[in-house]
């Protein structure tokens, strides 16, 4: 069996387990629904004035296989061995087809890149999650369960995987020079009442969006909106603008839920990985 599959599967049977755990104790909302609905939610206030909304969340669909047809590892894996298609709503939700409006170029390099994750022949064809990279922004809100965490005067999220993270200040500091450029870029944010509204900049793009190939380049720049409905359900929105890569600014949406009593966990993604390298043997030739 192909050792990506097995990789696939097991990080899917994870993530669905985390994404179980929450399903059976919270209210969550359908993939793609706005989290705003009714009377705002009145949470607690920190010292600081910030909503009190620290604690572990994961989306309700994980998975990075595709951004038009979002499923977990495991999911994706049984579609593949089964033959039965799965079908799931789109994260885009502007443009109303929840397609990537790529410029044609950029269409035919990320139909290239999903080629070349089937049969990669260089290291760079590797998906980058497989290559233990950072995620970027916004891949890991998707992915794997993150925890919010409001020191005074900022918000830091913090991921597991990759031991990944992000501090956004609060206070109206300017962005960092255009030339630095950042995994998880440089944020600023701001509360627009139980909304974290955050400015990204300074993003170096060495990333993909999805293990299919979609990405978009170092001059990208991304305003999240994190709204917290009630004390359970969160809506992650992320708008993209690239006037490089798209036709024009598009949205993603996924829908987030409390997970109870979570923790983070150790993470060793290079520690006797060979996953790549096995990726990168010819078919004929795997035993």
């Amino acid at each position: 069996m192909n050792a990506r599959w097995w990789m696939t599967l097991g990080t899917g049977v994870v993530v669905l387990s985390l994404a179980f755990t929450a399903s059976g104790q919270v209210r969550g909302t359908a993939p793609g629904e706005p989290a705003t609905a009714g009377k705002p939610w009145p949470p607690a206030r920190l010292p600081d004035g910030q909503p009190d909304v620290q604690g572990f969340f994961n989306a309700v669909i994980t998975g990075t296989h595709s951004l038009t047809n979002p499923m977990a590892g495991g999911v994706e894996f049984t579609a593949r061995i089964t033959g039965v298609p799965v079908r799931n709503p789109s994260r885009i939700v502007d443009p109303p087809d929840g397609l990537i409006p790529y410029q044609p170029w950029a269409a035919a390099k990320q139909k290239q890149q999903a080629s070349d994750w089937e049969h990669p022949t260089r290291i760079e064809h590797v998906d980058s999650q497989n290559r233990c990279l950072l995620g970027g922004v916004p891949r890991p809100f998707y992915n794997t369960t993150f925890h919010v965490m409001q020191p005074d005067g900022a918000v830091v999220i913090v991921w597991d995987d990759y031991h990944s993270y992000r501090v956004i200040p609060l206070d109206g500091r300017p962005h960092v020079g255009p030339n630095l450029k950042l995994w998880m870029g440089d944020s600023r944010g701001h509360w627009e009442g139980n909304t974290l509204v955050v400015d990204v900049t300074n993003l170096n793009a060495k990333y993909r969006l999805s293990i299919l190939g979609d990405f978009y380049s170092d001059k990208a720049h991304i305003v999240e909106r994190l709204t917290f409905a009630d004390a359970n359900t969160l809506t992650y929105e992320a708008r993209i603008d690239d006037p490089t890569v798209f036709t024009q600014p598009w949205t993603l949406r996924v829908a987030e839920k409390r997970v109870p009593a979570a923790e983070m966990w150790e993470f060793a993604c290079h520690e006797g990985e060979h996953s790549s390298d096995q990726m990168l043997i010819p078919d004929a030739e795997k035993k």
